[in-house]
């Protein structure tokens, strides 16, 4: 993945929340961008089936 490839996300989160993510993604010897990036891989996936809806419609939300 080249970093022009790249956008930046703002996500509003409890930041003991985030706090322990970042622990134990360190523990698991791993990064919060790239498991955030895993999940949201994961939930495109599981959605798969709406896709199509989407290009129907457009996406104006970039």
């Amino acid at each position: 993945m080249k970093n022009t490839d790249l956008t930046k996300a703002t996500i509003l989160i409890e930041r003991d929340t985030w706090k322990l993510f970042r622990n134990l993604c360190k523990l698991n010897e791993t990064d919060a961008s790239k498991e955030v990036r895993k999940f949201i891989k994961q939930y495109i996936a599981e959605h798969s089936h709406q896709i199509k809806n989407l290009i129907t419609k457009g996406d104006k939300n970039d």
